[in-house]
């Protein structure tokens, strides 16, 4: 059970990511790469985007796609922000977004051409996240997703303990591959995104939100810590981001007799 302390921590959590374009880094051209490499696709592909937070994903992939989307997360205020953002931009024919469980989605077996996630996998183990994927494709469908990755040895103490405490599983490139293969899919290619897309749209957002709500809990002393706590993350990566990346993952589902 979530004790008083903890809650405190998440609701001021929601109340900075939830203000943000994006809750983790990419960008539309990373997007737009990752695509080019779901080859063979239909000109209509359905699309499912897993833990799509507010959606800027979501919506590059309008864009970028003649596609129908549904898109999927459990944090119901994210849901309603992108609804809000679908029916703004006259999407709603082809955009559907609902509170859903990636760990498990309520569709029929081989309902979509392409499943997309970026940076949420990790939130039920990449190799448990690989077995829903598949289950959820079409035979030779894709599946394009981001995960955090090791990218040099030795972290500095600060940068273990950060991701120990959030992604204790974390591993290099060569281990998200092999757990792709391991799952009966092939990797079609992955790339590493570049530094600039996790200041964009979300860290130079981030600290501005940060510094919007230490003057609006101005006094609070358990909230200023909480959220100079939130405010380590972009520190640690401006000082260590040679140590880890994301790195965006494509792969197609094998057909195995």
């Amino acid at each position: 059970m979530m004790n008083e302390q903890n809650l405190r921590f998440w609701n001021i959590s929601f109340e900075v990511y939830e203000a943000l374009p994006r809750q983790g880094p990419g960008s539309r051209d990373c997007a737009a790469r990752a695509l080019r490499l779901c080859r063979g696709l239909p000109s209509s592909p359905a699309i499912l985007d897993l833990g799509c937070g507010v959606g800027a994903q979501t919506l590059h992939l309008a864009e970028l796609t003649s596609g129908h989307i549904t898109a999927i997360d459990n944090h119901a205020p994210n849901i309603h922000r992108l609804n809000e953002k679908i029916i703004e931009k006259g999407m709603s024919q082809r955009l559907r977004a609902q509170v859903g469980d990636m760990a498990d989605p309520k569709f029929p077996p081989e309902s979509f051409d392409l499943v997309w996630s970026e940076g949420a996998l990790y939130n039920i183990g990449i190799g448990n996240a690989l077995r829903v994927c598949r289950r959820l494709l079409h035979p030779g469908g894709y599946i394009a997703f981001t995960d955090a990755v090791w990218r040099k040895e030795n972290p500095p103490l600060k940068v273990r303990e950060s991701f120990l405490q959030d992604y204790p599983t974390m591993g290099w490139i060569n281990d998200v591959v092999a757990k792709i293969q391991e799952h009966e899919f092939e990797l079609v290619g992955h790339f590493t995104l570049p530094d600039d897309v996790w200041w964009e749209d979300f860290y130079t957002p981030m600290e501005a939100r940060i510094t919007e709500l230490h003057d609006q809990y101005s006094g609070d002393e358990e909230a200023l810590k909480i959220l100079d706590q939130i405010a380590e993350e972009p520190k640690m990566h401006r000082r260590y981001s040679d140590y880890y990346a994301y790195e965006f993952f494509t792969a197609r589902r094998l057909e195995i007799s």
